[in-house]
C-alpha cells in the first residue's frame, strides 16, 4: 500500500472514531437529562410505609340483654277486675305469684258449670278463698254488661273506677264452623266488652280515666282477623303497645279452653302457643 492511501485510510478511521465518541456523548447527554429514579426510601419511612393500615375505628356495639321480656302490667295495688276466667289458675298467679293485693275475678259460666268444665277449678278457688281478705269470685258475668253488675259497680265506686281491666284469651266458643260467622261473632264480643269497660253509672265511671283494657290472643288466624286494635280504637280507647305474652311470667297458670277441659289434654296446650298481649287506655 503506498504511503497516500495509507494516509487516507488513518484519516478515515479518525473521523470514524470522532463521530462514534460525539454520538456516545450526545446519548450520555440525553440520559442525563431524563429524571432520576427516586431514591430508596429511609429505613423508618420503609417501614412505615410496609405497615398495615390501621383499622377502621368501630362503634362499639351495645351489650346484648340478658331479657327482653316485657314486664308483668298488672300492679300490686291496682284494682284489677279479670273477666271470662276459665279455672282461674290466672287469677292465683296473679295474687300468689306476683302479690297483687287487690283482683276481682268473674266468669262467665255459673259456679256449677265452672266446677264440672274445669276439675282445677275447685282446689284453686278454695286456695283463693282462704287467703285474708279471700279473692272476691263473681260467676255468671257477662263481659258486654259490665256496669251492670251492682257487685263490680260497688267495688269500682270505692275507688273511683277500675285500674285494669283483663280478659285473657276471649273467645265465643264453637258456636259455628264458618270462620267467618266465628270472626263475626268473636269481634262483637270484643265491641261489646270495650264499650263496657267505658260506661258509667250515674256519672261515675267504670273505668278510671287513663285506666288500661288488656286483651290476650293467640297470633295467627283466624285471630288477626279479628282486627282487634280496630276495633278498640273504634271503641275510643288509645291503643298503647302490643308484646309477645310469656305464659311462664305467671307460674301456675295454665290455659284451659271455653268449652271445658277435653279428656286426655287434647291435642295441644294453650300455653306453648305464640300469643300477644294488647294494651289499650281510656283516654
Amino acid at each position: 500500500m503506498s504511503k497516500t492511501k495509507t494516509k487516507r485510510a488513518r484519516r478515515e478511521l479518525k473521523r470514524d472514531a470522532t463521530r462514534k465518541i460525539a454520538n456516545f456523548q450526545k446519548a450520555a447527554a440525553k440520559t442525563s437529562q431524563k429524571p432520576s429514579a427516586p431514591s430508596a426510601p429511609s429505613a423508618k419511612k420503609q417501614k412505615l410505609n410496609n405497615d398495615p393500615k390501621p383499622p377502621a375505628a368501630t362503634v362499639p356495639k351495645p351489650p346484648v340483654q340478658a331479657s327482653q321480656k316485657h314486664e308483668v302490667p298488672f300492679g300490686t295495688y291496682d284494682h284489677i277486675l279479670l273477666v271470662g276466667e276459665g279455672d282461674f289458675s290466672f287469677t292465683k298467679s296473679l295474687v300468689t305469684e306476683h302479690a297483687c293485693a287487690n283482683v276481682t275475678a268473674t266468669s262467665f259460666d255459673s259456679d256449677e258449670e265452672v266446677r264440672a268444665k274445669y276439675p282445677t277449678f275447685a282446689q284453686i278457688h278454695d286456695e283463693l278463698a282462704a287467703l285474708t281478705p279471700p279473692v272476691p269470685f263473681h260467676h255468671s258475668i257477662d263481659a258486654t254488661k259490665l256496669g251492670s253488675y251492682k257487685a263490680l259497680r260497688s267495688a269500682e265506686e270505692r275507688e273511683g273506677g277500675w285500674d285494669t281491666i283483663a280478659f285473657m284469651f276471649p273467645h265465643t266458643g264453637g258456636l259455628s264452623t264458618d270462620v267467618n260467622r266465628q270472626v263475626r261473632a268473636n269481634q262483637a264480643l270484643l265491641v261489646g266488652f270495650f264499650a263496657s269497660c267505658q260506661s258509667s253509672h250515674k256519672g261515675r265511671p267504670f273505668l278510671r280515666d287513663g285506666g288500661r283494657v288488656l286483651v290476650c290472643l293467640f297470633e295467627g288466624d283466624p285471630y288477626t282477623l279479628w282486627n282487634v286494635r280496630d276495633l278498640a280504637r273504634h271503641a275510643g280507647l288509645k291503643v298503647v303497645e302490643s308484646y309477645k305474652f310469656d305464659a311462664e311470667d305467671y307460674p301456675g297458670y295454665a290455659h284451659v279452653r271455653t268449652l271445658g277441659t277435653i279428656e286426655g289434654g287434647g291435642a295441644w296446650k294453650g300455653e306453648d302457643r305464640r300469643a300477644r298481649m294488647y294494651v289499650f287506655e281510656k283516654v
